[in-house]
């Protein structure tokens, strides 16, 4: 039977009067204790009383044996209550001593605990507050740390192994999450209907996509490719070219993206997550990438009506591969060079320094492959040149924002001898992505309220 109010009531009472007097004998018994010792003695009390806190509320959710008929979930038929059977949990409060009832189908030889579904113990041992901090510590720090982590700042128990399981199960749900909002935003409408013809005044995006290698198990170094959707606010910022303080576009707010895999899948990823954010409604759009093709497809294929964007960095480490080529390694003549032709290209001359490139690269025969290539590269990419242009619009000019988050991606994914099997990397990658862009706890609730494990 269920206890009474007045019964809890008495037994939480006496588990408080027990802890108090714990607390007053320890301090008659201490002399002159620091602050250390008694931070260390009152925590301690403090979990037990905790865990005696918990046990009586969870126990009191059910009877010894519930009124009304337990059926079995896969036939149906009635389950026969079989006693009570105890559960030891681990909990942000403490470890628990959980009695619940246990019932039985015989057709189906199976057992239930209507408590633990009522609990939503999906992870049998371990509560959902301490799963999640579990997983939310594996997309930041490797397993091991995560279980030194919660045990030495949360009191929480999970080995290194349990952190590793819970994480890929709920990182495999967090992915299908994620697989379930990629095919709903790139579906083809039922029925065409119009664009939203509502824009937010002033509200300027951004998109910029790019790549880095991590290591995969039997197959070497693979190209994890990232995405960053963000919003462009203005900030006064010291100009490096002239040192004056100017307005200059920002990135900020950024949210993200990451596909061990091919392009595709990438890009459809990002354009998600740019509707999400209501990328439609935005006044002025920009992509922002380097020169690698694949991110020009994907720009082109997802985001064709925002302006395009070369990142000016690169640019200019192109600007210096044909200085090398045409003028040598350093002196003042490459440097000279180098200079003036930054000059031009900043102010939008890039199809005049193909066109430098492909001259000279007609009286020099030996670097001609050289200049050849980055005389294509300029002209290739002119249209996606104008620096000057979007300076003065405001617009971010380098992709600062995505290569950070390809660095924040390699902190977790590229540390001392990592490696990875396939499913492992892509089941944390969802986790990373949450906690980057700010939303690990927004999806963990819609993923742990859906069916169970």
């Amino acid at each position: 039977m269920k206890h009474t109010r007045a019964q809890k009531e008495a037994e939480l009472l006496a588990a408080a009067e027990a802890v108090i007097e714990e607390l007053l004998d320890w301090d008659e018994e201490t002399k002159r204790p620091n602050l250390h010792q008694i931070e260390e003695v009152v925590l301690r009390l403090r979990r037990r009383f905790g865990e005696r806190l918990a046990e009586v509320i969870a126990e009191g959710q059910e009877a010894a044996q519930p009124a009304e008929a337990v059926q079995c979930t896969s036939c149906g038929e009635g389950m026969r209550y079989k006693g009570r059977k105890g559960l030891d949990v681990e909990s942000q409060v403490g470890a628990l001593d959980l009695e619940r009832g246990y019932y039985h189908c015989a057709r189906c030889r199976s057992g239930f605990f209507p408590l633990d579904e009522q609990l939503e113990l999906w992870d049998g041992h371990w509560s959902e507050g301490v799963v999640r901090n579990a997983v939310w510590l594996s997309g930041l720090v490797p397993y091991e740390q995560a279980e030194t982590i919660l045990d030495r700042i949360g009191g929480m128990q999970m080995s290194t192994a349990s952190v590793w399981r819970r994480t890929q199960a709920w990182g495999a749900k967090l992915r299908e999450h994620s697989e379930a909002e990629r095919v709903l935003a790139n579906a083809l409408p039922e029925k065409w209907e119009p664009p939203s013809r509502r824009v937010v005044p002033d509200q300027r995006m951004g998109a910029a996509m790019d790549g880095t290698m991590i290591h995969i198990r039997e197959e070497g170094w693979k190209e994890l490719k990232v995405g960053t959707v963000f919003d462009v606010a203005v900030r006064p910022t010291r100009d490096e070219r002239t040192g004056d303080l100017v307005d200059l576009g920002h990135a900020v707010r950024n949210t993200y993206a990451a596909h061990l895999g091919g392009p595709e899948i990438l890009g459809e990823l990002v354009w998600t997550e740019a509707r999400r954010r209501k990328w439609e409604e935005a006044q002025d759009t920009v992509v922002i990438g380097d020169g690698a093709p694949w991110i020009w497809n994907q720009a082109g294929l997802h985001f064709g009506a925002s302006q395009q964007l070369v990142d000016w960095y690169h640019a200019k480490q192109h600007l210096v591969v044909a200085a090398q080529a045409l003028k040598g390694d350093s002196g003042p003549a490459y440097q000279r060079w180098v200079n003036n032709r930054e000059t031009a290209l900043y102010q939008g001359h890039a199809a005049g320094i193909a066109d430098e490139l492909c001259a000279a690269a007609s009286d020099q025969t030996e670097r001609a492959p050289d200049l050849l290539r980055e005389a294509g590269y300029f002209r290739q990419h002119q249209r996606r040149m104008n620096y000057l242009e979007m300076r003065e619009g405001e617009w971010p000019i380098g992709s600062g924002m995505v290569e950070s988050a390809a660095k924040q991606y390699k902190a977790r994914f590229c540390g001392p001898g990592m490696r990875w099997n396939r499913s492992g990397a892509e089941n944390l990658l969802p986790v990373r992505t949450a906690i980057l862009s700010q939303r690990y706890d927004q999806l963990w609730d819609r993923v742990y309220n859906s069916p169970p494990l």
